[in-house]
């Protein structure tokens, strides 16, 4: 079902997208509503299935994982089954995305360091054939609530 949207529900969903810790009173204050306005709106977004959780952005490598890898994974016959099923042993892996194309998963994963990444690439070659890059940076993209 689609949802339509006003300039007050995109400013609402921009200010909540850099920041998801403002009251409704300093989310109302940034685009000129009342904060019981302001609440509404949120929860009615939140009602709709706009807004699917509110989370946090933890900066991993102070707890110790300084390095952010992407893992390209390719399966043969159900090894793709039993890696799905077996996600929950490879607590490095932040994402794990269903993709086209030449690989079957795309996984984000923190690791401390490359002898952690050695001995997970070991543990995931058992289940098919992972392509690694390191992460060095990351550009931030926020223009689709401009």
């Amino acid at each position: 079902m689609k949802i339509t949207l006003d300039e007050f529900d995109y400013k609402i969903l921009k200010i909540l997208n850099e920041n998801s810790r403002l009251s409704y009173a300093e989310i109302g204050r940034k685009i000129s509503l009342s904060q019981s306005a302001t609440k509404e709106r949120v929860l009615n977004l939140v009602d709709n299935g706009v807004i699917k959780c509110f989370s946090i952005d933890v900066d991993f490598g102070k707890l110790g994982y300084g390095l952010k890898v992407l893992i390209n994974m390719k399966f043969k016959n159900d090894e793709f089954k039993k890696f799905i099923a077996d996600l929950s042993k490879f607590p490095e892996i932040l994402k794990c995305k269903r993709v086209t194309g030449e690989y079957c998963l795309i996984t984000e994963c923190i690791l401390k360091d490359s002898s952690h990444l050695e001995n997970l690439i070991d543990r995931l070659i058992t289940y098919g054939i992972p392509t690694t890059s390191i992460q060095l940076s990351e550009v931030e993209i926020n223009h689709f609530f401009q």
